[in-house]
């Protein structure tokens, strides 16, 4: 017999997961910045029309990472339910 332990019992665990401050904090001050740094930007170049258009540009930014997230989150457990039936 090996001295390896069966495939079956492999489970991921991140070294070091993200605490539930550090999420919420991201995504609470995230958002913020990406406000403050569009505001500054329409103050330097004295354009009304860059906030409107980097709000949209930020509010598509976090759809389309929200999509990649949910994809890649459900690849993981297909992984995972994959190697547990083995």
């Amino acid at each position: 017999m090996s001295s390896q332990s069966d495939p079956r019992d492999v489970h991921f665990e991140p070294l070091h997961p993200a605490t539930r401050r550090t999420l919420i904090v991201g995504f609470i001050v995230g958002p913020i910045l990406w406000l403050v740094a569009l505001s500054v930007a329409a103050f330097v170049f004295t354009s009304t029309e860059a906030v409107p258009i980097g709000i949209a540009v930020a509010v598509v930014s976090c759809l389309i990472a929200m999509i990649i997230l949910n994809l890649l989150l459900s690849s993981r457990r297909r992984q995972e339910r994959r190697y547990v039936g083995r």
